[in-house]
């Protein structure tokens, strides 16, 4: 078979790279992006390596990503009546590469506009805490093993369960291919769960499909497609047998050979929601999970922030018959995850810390609101803005311009990383030291910068 693999950017070589071990393979730098080291590594393994569109034509299967233009010439020219060339997207590549290879394992997959991180590192903390069971996750923070001993990681567990890192790669479906390489190669690590971050949908591998959200949808494919149903792949490439867990906006679209759990905040009994709050508020809360009452103390972070992720993990934990008195005790001693709206004291200054990959206007707003509640008389400091090298999608300069605006009233300084204003600060870490320098004990630093942690 001759396979076309389009957008070498984003992971595309190492499907190519999976494919050309049985078929005959053609990379297409889309970009012209693909450094010189990639390129040799792909010609020495006998896969010419192409700039230019090739005639769809000239191949049995064209592998392309689900954010490439549909008018990208080659794929234009796959649809046509006279042409007929099987498309599929890099998610599904990655299943037919990986699907023997991960059959063995419980397989996790989480997609969705917001809170995937928090919930793969919850669930992945409370599968660990609650089973015994070997947990490897991958997201944004890193490929981690979560074994249940004292790891190097922060972690997102309670009773001493902490994740050491075995690698960092993106969240790109063909990262995956990496993280399980990883894996494989790191000594004494052999997990019985993965539990997969993945952007933009999901690859048909999971035995547990979790979309997190779909609000603040938005364009992709150079305006000719959406975020949210690239994510539904998700529920399409369901396999038979599987568990959806979905949050109720995703609406009433199923895969009638997989079984579906909704979950939804603000969700009430008999309206077809399986677990909700019951009750929440910044220092306690309940919930509902399949008529399960699960009751835990809010310390450390700001819940209003991770009501998405809690609800995701829960949900995919009950459905993986775990214990819920066990989850409730997590819960109970869950103190939030690294960069994500978690509450820490550093020399005698509160940090809100909410420096993530995710990071966007509306979070920024969350943790200027949960400081406002809990901020005494001391000075506020917030560093805002993008590792611009560090992450794929932007920061809208214009909306962080009006964020300042509009709290100058209470912010006393901003420290902008990747954004021209009078106090710069060249990336996160020197952004923390200046603010450091700026505050003293009983000091506020809200920490809302664009970047992969």
């Amino acid at each position: 078979m001759d396979i076309a693999v389009l957008d070498l950017t984003h992971g595309g070589d190492l499907i190519a790279q999976s494919f050309a071990e049985t078929d005959g393979v053609i990379a297409v730098d889309v970009y012209a992006t693909v450094s010189d080291e990639a390129r040799r590594d792909l010609e020495s393994s006998g896969i010419p390596v192409l700039t230019e569109p090739p005639d769809a034509g000239s191949f049995d299967l064209i592998v392309a990503p689900v954010h490439l233009d549909s008018a990208y010439r080659t794929l234009h020219d796959a649809r046509a009546a006279d042409v007929s060339v099987p498309v599929i997207t890099h998610h599904a590549a990655v299943y037919e590469i990986l699907k023997q290879r991960l059959e063995r394992y419980h397989v996790v997959e989480v997609t969705g506009t917001t809170a995937k991180t928090s919930t793969v590192r919850m669930l992945a903390g409370m599968l660990a805490e609650c089973t015994g069971k070997k947990i490897v996750s991958h997201t944004s923070a890193g490929v981690e093993y979560w074994d249940g001993g004292g790891g190097d990681g922060d972690g997102a567990g309670s009773g001493g369960i902490s994740a050491r890192t075995i690698a960092k790669w993106s969240i790109a479906p063909a990262s995956i291919i990496r993280a399980v390489q990883s894996v494989k190669a790191e000594p004494g690590v052999e997990p019985d769960i993965f539990i997969f971050e993945v952007s933009l949908g999901g690859t048909g591998l999971a035995d547990t499909g979790i979309i997190t959200t779909l609000t603040g949808d938005y364009q992709i494919a150079n305006k000719t497609g959406t975020a949210s149903s690239a994510k539904m792949q998700m529920v399409k490439r369901a396999k038979p047998g599987s568990t959806l867990i979905l949050n109720r906006d995703v609406g009433l679209t199923t895969n009638p050979a997989a079984n579906v759990l909704i979950f939804g905040d603000g969700g009430a009994e008999g309206d077809g929601v399986d677990v909700r709050f019951e009750e929440i508020d910044h220092e306690h809360a309940v919930v509902t999970a399949m008529n399960r009452r699960i009751e835990f103390i809010v310390e450390d972070y700001d819940i209003f922030s991770y009501r998405t992720a809690i609800l995701a993990a829960v949900s995919a934990a009950i459905s993986m018959n775990t214990d819920p008195d066990c989850i409730e005790s997590f819960l109970d001693g869950f103190r939030g995850v690294s960069g994500r709206m978690k509450i820490m004291e550093i020399d005698g200054r509160t940090v809100i810390d909410n420096s993530n990959s995710g990071m966007n206007i509306s979070s920024a707003e969350s943790a200027i609101d949960h400081v406002r509640r809990i901020a005494g008389d001391g000075r506020v400091v917030m560093i805002i803005g993008i590792e611009e090298y560090n992450v794929c999608e932007g920061l809208d300069t214009d909306e962080v311009v009006r964020l300042i605006g509009r709290n100058q009233d209470f912010i006393d300084r901003f420290i902008t990383v990747g954004i021209e204003s009078d106090c710069e600060a060249d990336d996160l870490d020197s952004g923390i030291t200046m603010a450091m320098d700026l505050t003293e004990t009983g000091d506020t630093i809200i920490s809302c910068v664009k970047c992969f942690r």
